[in-house]
């Protein structure tokens, strides 16, 4: 596909040309598909930033009177297994014949679940040396027992609400 074009009939020498329009037309139709998807990117990839503006002079806001809970954490050791909400005195599993105590762990985190409904949310900590099979295993466990979010954590360093643990008998 071309368009002829014919020049001047009067001095000069004529110039009769032949413009090839297919390699515009296909760059053109590259330039929009490339400006199409350059502004659909930049649509779907643009963050909304509030800042939020606060009167230096307000009062600070009344603190909580319903604080949430603390979350439910599960501590794997190399020695047994820790699970609740706060460090409590002889709420250690130890390890039965090499394996943990998954039958108490799931029974406490039933009870759990019925005691806070609405928590979504359990932390799983593991120490170093820990198989990765114990962490599976109490994920699933999480998981059966209706915990969404999950936090996995290592080592007692993340695990501020069960240091110090209490050691088992």
């Amino acid at each position: 596909m071309g368009v002829s074009v014919e020049a001047g009939k009067g001095r000069g020498k004529g110039m009769n040309f032949e413009l090839n329009l297919v390699p515009f037309i296909d760059l053109l139709s590259v330039n929009i598909v490339f400006l199409i998807a350059t502004a659909v990117w930049t649509q779907i990839f643009t963050m909304q930033v509030d800042q939020a503006i606060q009167d230096p002079n307000a009062p600070p806001p009344p603190p909580d009177p319903n604080p949430p809970p603390p979350p439910m954490t599960v501590h794997i050791r190399a020695d047994g297994l820790w699970a609740g909400r706060k460090v409590e005195e002889g709420k250690n599993y130890p390890k039965v014949e090499d394996k943990y105590d998954w039958a108490t762990l799931e029974t406490d985190l039933a009870t759990d679940r019925s005691t806070y409904p609405a928590e979504e949310q359990v932390i799983i900590v593991t120490d170093d040396g820990v198989e990765y099979e114990h962490m599976v295993a109490a994920l699933d466990l999480t998981r059966g027992q209706g915990y969404e979010k999950t936090l996995l954590g290592g080592g007692p360093a993340q695990a501020t609400p069960l240091t110090p643990l209490p050691t088992p008998q």
